[in-house]
Order: C-alpha cells, then structure tokens, then sequence
C-alpha cells in the first residue's frame, strides 16, 4: 500500500510538471511600422524588447515567451486590422505599439474592450491617456505631447529674448497636438505665436513652407519626425534661416539615431528629451553597455520607451507566476508592480490615468569628438501630464 501510493504521489507531482512544462507560451505582439519613414523608431522599439526577453531566456513566469510582429505600416486603417489580428487570429497577451499618433488613435476604442494588455512606446498625442480615452488595459511609456512641450515655452520665456514664434509640424495629430502643447505653454508665459505652418507627411520640399516664414517672428519651435525632420532641419539651413532665427523644438527633430543624416545642420539646436543618452546613472550605464553589446551601437530613446514596456511586461509575468490571461487582473498587478521598476531613464511612476510620469531635460546639439551628440543643458523636472494639461482639460 504504501508504496503503491508513493507511486501515486510520484505519477502526481510528474503529472503537475508535465503540465507546467506544457504551459503555452505567452504572447507579445509588436504593432509597429516595420517600413514606412519611421525605422529607427521602430528599430529602438523592437531591439529593445527583444533585448530584454532574450536577456531572460525567452521565458518569464514559468511559461515561454512568444514574440510576434505585425507591421501597422504607420496607417490608421491597417493599424486596426493588423491589431485585430493579434487579438483575434493570434491571441496575443500583450501589444506593445504603436508608433504613429494617428494609428493609437485608430485603435484605441478596439483594445479597450479586448482582453489585452496594450503598452503605448512611442505615439504621444495628448488624447491617449487623457480623462476621455485612456483604459485600465492601457499604458503609455512615453511622455505626452504636453509633458515634452508645454513646459518648454516657459523655459524659452525665462531663458532667452524671444517673444514672437513660428510653430510648425507635420499635418497629423502628433504634429499638431506637440506643437499646440507648447504654444499653450509659451503664451500662458506672455509669449506670442504668430504663425502656424503644418506641411503633410512625407514632404519633400519644404521651400513653400519656409519661403518668408521669418518674417515677423524671432524663433521656430518644430516637431517633426523621422525622414520628414531631417529634411526639414536641413532646409531650415539651406535657406539661411538659421543663422536669423533659431530653431527649437521636441528632441524628434534632433533625434540621437538621425543626427548623421541631418549632419552639421543640427548644430545648435535646442530640444527637450525625458532620455538623453549619457545620463550617469548604474541602470543606463548597463542598460548602454548591454544594448551597445548586442546592436553595435548606443540605445536612444525609443530603445528606453521599448526597454520599459518590456520591463513592464515581464516584471507583471513574474508576479503573477505566469497567470496573465485575465488581462483586467493582469492589469492591476502591472500598475502596482511598474511603480517599483528603476529604468534607465529613472524610476517608474505612473499616474491615474496610466501616463508615465517623466524627467524632462533641455538638450542641446554640439558636436563633440566629430560626433553630433545631444547635450544636457538643463532640466525641466518631473512632469506629469497632469501638471500641463489645464490648457485643454476643462
């Protein structure tokens, strides 16, 4: 008897590992737009995520981890059917995307109501996270536009002599809503925009735009991104306007990866960032080193975006012993848990809404060694959307 029931027993506790060992794996879907006029975005997104997953071994929680990619093209309408396609076709417990303010936007009212976990890394419009849109299965780990932005104007205010500005950006909601966020933030400090220049994405020439844009203003504050900034950023100089009037703007128009591209014309620029690079702290520090090691080249701040969503993901995975699949529990525990993370660029908070609460710092380009790097000249502090947001939230 007795050893017919540790037979028993044995078979018991062998089933039990079978069936742990059988576990499937966990899901993450990476929604980004795999081609399109965005590719380091996307690139720091992606490498970072597998960064962070390839450190653990591809596992977290007991149960393999399953990584699949879906290219949103940077279009709102295949954004929604590729997200679709995740939830539905693949089964997905976790989206990390996307990119384009316009395609978060498309998607937005579909996840909410999904057993999903969506982590936003990169598109910032205002509206995500704001009193009428977030969701409790939604988390940015980027800054708001008016997190980077509205506190920029008053920074030019008490740090230079420009009162009177041009505003411009590319005609989409990112576009729009980050140059509008500093606007705000300029005027509320006594300052004046007295021009508002939007051209569409993926514009070439910007000559029509720029054509006695100086006339009138002392300073431009631009938001642009990807291929689009580095032309305009060149053109900006081509045509001598430069030298006039200096140009500011979000750090996406001097963004780490696209500084060769744009070359010396981005000397001098002045931006605001929640990463720069060279922050002296032990997490960046092996954060650089571990990043540099397996790409050949430093992260920039989509890689920090990436790297804390995947922080988010497997650090939840953990707590829940692999348990993810009710994704209203699921996210509960990830709000309590990112609160304990220290990421490269700092430690996590969040706040109601699921907005991550940033440093903001005041970058400046120099070039250094022959090399265009970002600077920190200054900072703004800690900014949660909610400090900044009055200018629209009613």
């Amino acid at each position: 008897m007795i050893c017919l029931a540790v037979l028993i027993g044995l078979s018991v506790v062998a089933g039990s590992g079978a069936m742990a060992a059988d576990k499937p794996p966990i899901k993450i879907g990476l929604l980004l737009p795999y081609t399109g006029t965005m590719p380091f975005q996307t690139k720091g997104v992606n490498d970072s995520v597998e960064l962070y997953f390839g450190e653990l071994g591809m596992k977290a929680g007991g149960r393999p981890i399953q990584i699949i990619k879906e290219d949103d093209e940077n279009n709102p309408t295949t954004g929604l059917t590729k997200v679709r396609r995740l939830v539905e076709q693949q089964k997905v417990n976790f989206i990390v995307g996307p990119v384009n303010s316009a395609v978060g936007l498309a998607i937005q009212d579909y996840v909410r109501k999904q057993n999903v976990i969506l982590l936003n890394p990169v598109a910032n419009t205002r509206e995500l996270t704001g009193p009428d849109k977030w969701a409790e299965n939604v988390f940015r780990t980027v800054e708001t536009s008016d997190q980077c932005n509205y506190p920029m104007g008053a920074w030019i205010i008490k740090n230079t002599p420009y009162r009177n500005m041009a505003i411009t950006g590319s005609d989409f909601a990112g576009g729009h809503h980050n140059v509008e966020a500093f606007k705000a933030g300029f005027e509320a400090a006594g300052g004046k925009v007295v021009k508002e220049i939007f051209p569409k994405l993926g514009t070439m020439d910007f000559a029509p735009f720029l054509s006695g844009m100086e006339k009138g203003i002392d300073a431009t504050y631009a938001m642009y991104v990807g291929t689009d900034a580095v032309r305009f950023v060149q053109q900006y100089e081509e045509f001598g306007i430069k030298k006039r009037i200096p140009l500011y703007g979000f750090v996406t128009i001097a963004d780490d990866p696209y500084l060769p591209g744009v070359g010396d014309a981005a000397i001098g620029l002045i931006t605001s960032s929640h990463y720069p690079v060279n922050l002296d702290t032990p997490k960046n520090k092996a954060f650089v080193k571990s990043y540099t090691s397996r790409y050949g080249h430093p992260p920039y701040r989509y890689s920090e975006y990436g790297y804390t969503a995947a922080s988010m993901i497997g650090a939840t995975i953990e707590a829940l012993k692999g348990d993810v699949e009710d994704s209203a529990r699921t996210a509960k525990e990830m709000k309590k848990t990112a609160n304990t993370l220290e990421m490269p660029s700092g430690p996590l908070a969040f706040d109601q809404y699921n907005q991550r609460i940033v440093n903001m710092y005041v970058v400046k380009t120099e070039k250094r060694d022959g090399k265009l790097v970002n600077v920190v000249v200054d900072k703004l502090g800690r900014v949660a959307q909610t400090d900044v947001w009055k200018w629209w939230v009613k």
